[in-house]
């Protein structure tokens, strides 16, 4: 395992691995000591993909590299464009152009105003600016850094890369989210609208889910975030897609524990992974 102390865990498989890597980039629940909130860690903590780097613990054994984010996605979310930052938010003005959109208006851009099941607010003074910077220089890039390196060493070695980026969401859309209030599928498989992956990719991953028993829609509730979309190079080999799983399949969204369909969930994950590592070996070596 390789680790960036409060940036990131990884873990590499024995042996030549596949041209896979799995990416866990908004479940780090290593605190910054430096982060000083507002609001209730309660409320907080709630905003975590909780449990997902444990769901894809066994990715490895299918020859896949697995890398996890440490650091909490309201310190800065790693899912998000490095300019996507609401200037209400900082002491003084940005040193270069934003790219703000709808996801910092409502409170869940690169830094988070607002979090958990109720909305509340994150902050009560502004951020400086060097503070933004200093969690963009310290956490942000090199967390994005490691992933681009991995994806570049498997095409390098393999001809290609298969990116899977891992991710948890609330049973119902929450106050800060798009579909607010609305009931969700149990997996929602995103690839910005069949932009970052050879589709074949996405098919397998919905038919190997589906065949599972579960719901599962495409480009529906998250059709992709910053992580397929900074990563992915269709063209030149690397393939990125997003996976979104419904918490309630497999934790008590209230107490945050694990439950009775986390094993489950976990197991077929496991094989999913298996199907992956094929699908990506026969790709790369056609």
């Amino acid at each position: 395992m390789k680790v960036l102390p409060g940036v990131f865990l990884r873990r590499d498989p024995d042996g030549a691995g596949v041209p896979v890597v799995f990416d866990i980039p908004r479940s780090g629940t290593w605190y910054p000591c430096e982060f000083t909130p507002a609001a209730p860690f309660l409320d907080l903590h709630q905003s975590v993909s909780m449990h997902v780097p444990d769901l894809y613990a066994d990715v490895v054994d299918s020859g896949a590299s697995w890398l996890a984010a440490t650091f909490p996605n309201t310190y800065i979310d790693a899912n998000r464009h490095e300019r996507d930052i609401d200037p209400t938010l900082l002491d003084g003005p940005w040193p270069g152009a934003l790219e703000t959109t709808e996801k910092s208006r409502l409170g869940i851009g690169l830094i988070h105003s607002r979090c958990g099941k109720r909305g509340v607010a994150i902050y009560d003074k502004p951020l400086s600016v060097q503070d933004v910077q200093r969690r963009l220089d310290r956490y942000y890039w090199p967390y994005h850094n490691e992933l681009a390196g991995m994806l570049a060493e498997r095409r390098k070695k393999f001809g290609g890369a298969y990116h899977v980026s891992c991710h948890s969401m609330a049973s119902i859309g929450g106050p800060s989210t798009l579909d607010r209030g609305k009931p969700r599928s149990d997996f929602d498989i995103g690839d910005r609208h069949g932009s970052t992956c050879d589709p074949a990719l996405s098919e397998l991953i919905a038919d190997t889910l589906g065949g599972f028993g579960y719901r599962v829609t495409r480009n529906f509730h998250y059709p992709g975030a910053e992580s397929v979309r900074k990563h992915a190079r269709p063209a030149e080999g690397i393939h990125s897609v997003q996976i979104e799983i419904k918490r309630g399949l497999y934790m008590n969204e209230d107490t945050f524990e694990p439950g009775s369909g986390f094993a489950e969930v976990r197991k077929h994950l496991g094989q999913l992974a298996q199907a992956i590592a094929r699908f990506a070996t026969e790709r790369t070596r056609a």
